[in-house]
């Protein structure tokens, strides 16, 4: 057939556009039909859309909107087949709003198929009728409606992908911008072509001049460690043989000589089991080690500061400890003398002060060294019941002045022994006992315990310590556990104190494993619960120890140096003068001298 062959020709002119090609096809049509106009519509909700138009003189233009029922195509459309008028007036008749308008006489077409779905129609019209159209006509219809409908499906499949080009390209785009906002490159390495392919977020990273190509050992040497850049190179191929991923952090040097940190990882890809490609990612990571190295250099600093705090606060307790001893001691011995009434009374407050500030110095010291993390815990087996019980006989005759009961209860923890530091659990007992006492102006003290077995093996022990005092408000209580925080200034002046005491105790329960914690109300008093993460002592450990641990080594000791000569050590005059006084009055006789030699030396004289 003619028409396939000019047809043919049309598609086959790469020179043409679109719009043209349409135009030549819609000729051919109209010179193959006998007809005077050649349009492609195509259909909207309400309306057809005139996409093309073949005539000298029309009364269509591209891009006109045509009503649905007034126009021949929606009954194309409907019937999904050629559809042929050879006689308008007869039928669709006259009063067609499409015969209205255009008057033609004669009108053939066949709906528009593109991708497989109806599209529109494709038209032909003719201004006089015919008596009918020839047999070749429906075939000729149906094979131009086909072409155009190919061309019509490539034309959006081009567009489509031109629309998918563009929004790759975008996305490359906005995906490079990104990655030199966030200092990441992207790199791929062939391995069967030896070739390396860096992005150019990378190629910027690195400062690459342009066209400047990056091959294997290149990217290695950018390293600036001479050893790392050896470990780095050897990593990389090694996972290239083993297929695991591969990630380092590494200070490298760009091509301008510029230094900087990065984090690269990268996998490998494979093609029929073989290994293909290695892809991967670098990003510029020089700000989060610059700022771990200021942090890290920030803790050190910090660190020696609370360590320098620590080791000036221990030294000046001690050197302040050792004359405020002496100064007791004086006194102690002062107090032994014949003395009028009022200089005994002087004696008695200048002791009490000097307590005062022994207790305090001690505080601070303790503070210093639980700070410093230089507190150590004994564990031999403690009878908790005895110890609380000795802290009421310490503390019964203060109470008493007051007016205030002292009530302990410990049956949770009589007849049982824990592996604990007495001195520290003692020390807890001190520290609550001593503030509850404070505090309170009149009802009681009561000091209970429990326990309650665990899981794992140990008991979890609760010292309770609770008081009638003057009580703290709710805002107070985190506070008082802080450091010099433990009241305000109104209650430090009335009460005493340095405000290290409870801290204290909460350090020295969380190095036990456990914890404290405080309920009161303001005016009703406080409880103090200590929580302690304590083993119970083997039986037989116990047992050889309970009924002498805190009594007989005391004893112990005085029958030991009863009516003896003792040799004591000390390098303080003070510290000498207040040793002799004290053993002088237990009718000991000392030999005192200044250091560990001269010990020795007296001890050999001693013995020839």
């Amino acid at each position: 057939m003619d028409i396939l062959k000019k047809l043919n020709e049309v598609s086959s002119d790469v020179l043409q556009s679109f719009d043209e090609k349409i135009d030549r096809l819609l000729e051919i049509g109209c010179d193959a039909l006998e007809m005077d106009l050649g349009v492609i519509t195509h259909k909207h909700i309400d309306a057809f859309e005139v996409l093309a138009v073949y005539a000298n003189q029309s009364q269509f233009s591209k891009g006109d909107m045509l009503p649905l029922e007034q126009s021949y195509c929606l009954e194309t459309m409907n019937r999904r087949e050629v559809v042929a008028y050879h006689n308008t007036e007869e039928h669709p008749g006259p009063k067609h709003p499409c015969f209205k308008k255009l008057c033609f006489g004669r009108y053939i077409a066949v709906p528009l198929m593109v991708d497989a779905r109806q599209y529109g129609t494709i038209a032909f019209f003719g201004k006089m009728p015919l008596t009918s159209f020839p047999a070749s006509a429906q075939d000729q219809m149906i094979i131009l409606a086909e072409w155009v409908g190919a061309e019509f499906s490539r034309k959006q499949f081009l567009d489509g992908l031109q629309v998918q080009q563009q929004q790759l390209a975008h996305q490359s785009q906005l995906f490079d911008q990104m990655a030199q906002l966030a200092g990441v490159g992207s790199w791929e390495y062939d391995i069967i072509e030896d070739e390396v392919f860096w992005s150019e977020p990378l190629r910027q990273m690195y400062d690459l001049p342009p066209g400047y190509k990056v091959s294997t050992d290149q990217a290695f040497k950018f390293i600036v460690d001479a050893k790392e850049r050896e470990e780095a190179h050897q990593r990389f191929f090694k996972m290239m043989e083993s297929g695991e991923e591969y990630s380092l952090e590494i200070e490298v040097e760009s091509y301008t000589g510029r230094r900087f940190w990065i984090q690269a990882q990268s996998k490998v890809t494979y093609r029929n089991g073989q290994p293909d490609k290695v892809i991967g990612a670098t990003q510029d990571i020089t700000s989060r080690v610059m700022a771990a190295k200021e942090l890290e250099q920030k803790k050190r600093v910090a660190e020696q500061a609370l360590q320098s705090r620590s080791l000036f606060l221990a030294n000046m307790s001690h050197e302040i400890r050792t004359p405020i001893n002496g100064v007791m001691g004086m006194l102690d011995a002062l107090s032994k003398t014949s003395m009028n009434t009022q200089q005994q009374e002087y004696c008695k407050v200048a002791r009490s002060s000097a307590n005062t500030l022994l207790g305090l110095i001690n505080d601070i010291l303790d503070f210093s060294k639980i700070d410093s993390g230089q507190i150590s815990l004994e564990q031999v087996p403690v009878d908790l019941s005895a110890l609380i019980h000795e802290q009421q006989r310490v503390f019964e005759h203060i109470a008493r002045t007051k007016g205030i009961d002292l009530m302990v209860e410990t049956q949770a923890t009589d007849n049982h022994c824990f592996m604990a530091d007495p001195v520290r659990v003692k020390q807890i007992l001190t520290n609550l006992i001593n503030n509850a006492i404070k505090f309170t102006a009149q009802g009681q003290v009561s000091v209970a315990t429990r326990s309650l077995e665990q899981s794992n093996g140990k008991f979890l022990v609760q010292l309770i310590v609770q008081d009638s005092g003057i009580g703290i408000e709710p805002e107070r209580q985190a506070a008082i556990f802080s450091p010099f925080q433990q009241g305000d200034s109104a209650t430090t002046r009335r009460f005493g104190g340095t405000g290290l005491g409870l801290s204290i105790v909460a350090q020295i329960a969380e190095h036990m494993g456990g914890g404290i914690r405080v309920k009161s109300s303001p005016g009703e008093g406080a409880t103090f619960i200590v929580a302690l993460q304590l083993q119970k002592a083997s039986q037989d450990y116990a047992s050889a120890t309970e009924d002498n641990y805190f009594d007989d080594a005391t004893q112990l000791t005085a029958e030991m140096v009863a009516g003896r000569r003792l040799l004591v050590v000390e390098d303080n005059e003070i510290n000498q003068l207040v040793i002799s006084e004290q053993l002088k009055e237990l009718g000991i006789e000392a030999d005192l001298v200044q250091n560990g030699s001269e010990a020795v030396e007296q001890y050999i004289r001693s013995q020839s």
